[in-house]
């Protein structure tokens, strides 16, 4: 059987950061596919980004597995007929996320415009480190900063440093200097074969120059060369967040439905 790769949500780098932080998580074993993570809160289980089952994994295996689990609320990582099957209601419409393939095209799929100002990116020095919260506390507070000026939530930094403590360059940041003054960063999260964007911060000057499309490429191209398939580059919320929905689409990403939010009926 030919195995998908886990999404972030579904990593055990993940669960084990979750547990760090004293989130009750556990891993409940799928015959027909990957693990699945699964956080526990008031007696509620909840999986986010599951199950990642097998490519020929049938309905009737999927319906098993999905009743195994026992959840009570999941964010379905796919569209997927089984789980009405399996006793459980949609209750939010699929989100979608923009994934970018790792391989020789990286540079041919850009966008026209998008291209543009990445070569036209400024002179700028980028610097590449393993997350350090000390280090790093800069980028963390001007992001926080930022989620408050633009009215957003993300999840919480401590996350950050409880996931980088679960393996050696689990969590790297890429950051770009002109004249030795940080303009723009961004913070990459990696699990194998796939490696996600998390967050990340520019300045006035960086959004002139094009630093974070010199940043993701380059983040792009290293990441491909350590033989990673796949840069997530998160949630595309074109309503929202036009701009940014602009920025992931002109990379040339596969744009991708999710399975949206279901609720597991107690009576099915």
């Amino acid at each position: 059987m030919k195995s998908r790769p886990y999404p972030l949500q579904q990593h055990p780098r993940f669960a084990a950061a979750l547990s760090a932080l004293g989130v009750a998580t556990r891993s409940v074993a799928l015959p027909q596919g990957a693990s699945l993570q699964v956080v526990q809160r008031c007696g509620v289980r909840f999986a986010s980004r599951g199950p990642v089952f097998d490519l020929d994994t049938s309905v009737e295996q999927r319906i098993a597995a999905l009743r195994q689990a026992r959840l009570h609320l999941l964010n379905a990582e796919m569209p997927d007929p089984a789980l009405r099957q399996a006793g459980f209601r949609q209750t939010h419409s699929a989100a979608s996320v923009a994934e970018m393939p790792l391989d020789r095209d990286i540079l041919a799929r850009l966008y026209p415009k998008w291209r543009a100002t990445w070569r036209r990116a400024g002179d700028l020095t980028l610097t590449t480190a393993p997350f350090c919260a000390r280090a790093h506390g800069w980028l963390l507070q001007a992001e926080h900063a930022q989620q408050r000026s633009a009215r957003y939530r993300a999840l919480p930094h401590a996350l950050i440093a409880a996931f980088a403590a679960t393996g050696r360059d689990a969590a790297v940041v890429y950051t770009a200097t002109q004249a030795d003054t940080p303009v723009a960063a961004m913070l990459f999260l990696r699990h194998a074969p796939i490696v996600t964007y998390h967050l990340g911060w520019t300045s006035d000057a960086g959004r002139q120059c094009g630093a974070h499309h010199k940043i993701l490429i380059a983040a792009a191209r290293d990441h491909a060369a350590k033989g990673y398939c796949r840069l997530d580059l998160g949630l595309v919320d074109t309503h929202n967040s036009p701009g940014l929905a602009r920025f992931k689409i002109g990379t040339g990403a596969v744009v991708r439905p999710l399975g949206g939010t279901w609720i597991k009926l107690p009576w099915l």
